[in-house]
């Protein structure tokens, strides 16, 4: 990305120089003031300051689309949405999923423990942006592990999905809250109820 051409010292010295000229203009000082003076002098934030700032806000922006809400002609019909979220076990599937998200100072993570007949098959793990808050890994372990039960390769894909996470299942029960990790959950699960008729 172009954020980091600013890092070499050429480039820098030349957008301080393009400031410099500005800010002494404005500041109507000496040219044996300094660049840092002149910036408090005029209120200009230094160049290299604003574009650093530029960078992360793009940055963030990519990211957003998981953060923010969808728009209304990409939710699902409330006919189609998740009508039932159970709480308690369900002991006649043969697939269990244990599905974990968490933020710690190393980084946020998401962990999913699959288990088939009573006997571990699989475990997937991935990591998120540092910036993501620990409600985003628990949904995103979630839509993982359906994802993985939609491709396994088994006849009966009735899956129980074990979560710690109440504020994931209070989200899929709200048919107000339209994250994009919720909405995708959603949709995954609809997709799956109409492909097993259950």
């Amino acid at each position: 990305m172009w954020i980091k051409a600013t890092e070499l010292e050429s480039y820098k010295s030349k957008l301080i120089r393009v400031q410099r000229l500005i800010n002494l203009k404005i500041a109507k000082a000496y040219r044996t003031v300094s660049n840092d003076a002149l910036c408090i002098l005029t209120g200009m934030t230094p160049i290299a300051i604003k574009i650093e700032e530029a960078a992360q806000t793009y940055l963030h922006k990519e990211e957003a689309q998981i953060h923010s809400d969808i728009g209304v002609k990409h939710r699902q019909h409330p006919a189609e949405t998740i009508t039932t979220v159970l709480e308690d076990n369900d002991e006649r599937s043969l697939i269990q999923i244990f599905t974990d998200g968490r933020k710690t100072e190393k980084g946020v993570g998401a962990c999913i423990a699959i288990f088939q007949s009573g006997h571990h098959i699989k475990c997937l793990q991935c990591r998120l942006n540092k910036r993501c808050p620990n409600n985003q890994a628990e949904q995103l372990a979630i839509l993982t592990a359906l994802n993985y039960t939609e491709n396994m390769q088994t006849t009966d894909k009735i899956a129980t999905i074990y979560t710690d996470s109440q504020i994931t299942l209070d989200s899929l029960r709200n048919g107000n809250i339209h994250t994009f990790i919720i909405e995708e959950i959603t949709k995954k699960l609809n997709e799956m109820i109409k492909q097993t008729g259950r």
